[in-house]
């Protein structure tokens, strides 16, 4: 088991899951839980909405898990049957077996996943690590793919601030407490946002974070963002909705923005004011109104 990600004891995975759970109780729409198995391991699913409606997939920050889509998830289950996917690897219910080190595994394990939930084709909706492994299975798979909408993409068009980078290795790797997590959490928000993320919704969603955290012992070896050609994506004619926040403490968002503007031209992107890494804290009006007119 050397080099996979994993709960570092059985106590420190159930208090994480009690977290978990009470995060669902809070969401607006009934969310139902279950499991699929890949060749990376045995990964953790939430659905929701009306089944007859269209498929929606859903893929999570890092260490933020699925629940984190819960404050849109009313936006999300609109007009779609969504599903919330826990990558493998990673602080949530998924366990892996195998660990996710290169973008082909990222790319096989998540067509695994759809597979199994025999998803064939679907929207797909992600936000900040979400949106590298995203982009790299559209790319991979297009005809899979009917739009695809990125909230606060990370790497694909730009390298992330080195000393951001290395404020978050030391709160998340090296020395994580509570009081560094909160800190480090902070970084990604708007005061006004950072007041959000101390309510509901993401009160629990948060704590959840911390607390897993803090119990999960996270492969040095993992899959890492980097910038991608993004010229694949670009002749697919696949729908793309990218939105950024100006205040984007990872990159420089006006920059990334033009970058996106350049490499995808057909593409909708969105340069949000008043906005940080974690746009639906900073500014959910905003998010949801991009989001319904863009799915439907």
């Amino acid at each position: 088991m050397a080099g996979i990600s994993a709960f570092r004891s059985d106590d420190a995975r159930t208090a994480y899951c009690e977290l978990y759970d009470a995060a669902i109780a809070t969401s607006p729409i009934p969310v139902t839980e279950s499991d699929v198995e890949t060749s990376f391991g045995r990964t953790h699913v939430l659905t929701a909405g009306d089944p007859s409606k269209a498929p929606l997939v859903a893929i999570h920050p890092l260490a933020l898990s699925s629940t984190s889509w819960l404050p849109l998830l009313p936006t999300l289950a609109a007009r779609h049957h969504v599903t919330m996917i826990d990558a493998v690897g990673d602080v949530n219910k998924s366990v892996a077996s195998r660990p996710l080190t290169t973008a082909a595994h990222v790319v096989t394990w998540l067509d695994e996943t759809l597979r199994a939930l025999e998803i064939e084709g679907a929207a797909i909706v992600a936000m900040s690590m979400g949106t590298w492994m995203t982009t790299q299975y559209t790319m991979t798979f297009p005809d899979r793919v009917e739009r695809l909408a990125l909230i606060a993409p990370v790497g694909l068009v730009s390298g992330q601030h080195l000393r951001w980078m290395a404020h978050g290795a030391y709160a998340n790797y090296l020395r994580p407490t509570k009081a560094r997590l909160e800190s480090f959490i902070d970084t990604t928000a708007t005061p006004a946002g950072r007041q959000r993320l101390r309510q509901d919704p993401w009160q629990p969603i948060i704590q959840q974070y911390v607390t897993g955290t803090i119990g999960f012992n996270k492969a040095l070896v993992a899959a890492r963002p980097t910038r991608c050609n993004l010229q694949r994506l670009a002749s697919t004619q696949i729908p793309v909705l990218v939105i950024v926040g100006r205040e984007e403490s990872l990159h420089n968002g006006p920059k990334m923005a033009a970058r996106f503007r350049q490499q995808l031209p057909a593409a909708r992107i969105e340069l949000v004011n008043d906005a940080n890494h974690l746009i639906p804290t900073d500014q959910p009006e905003i998010v949801e109104k991009l989001l319904t007119d863009f799915l439907q």
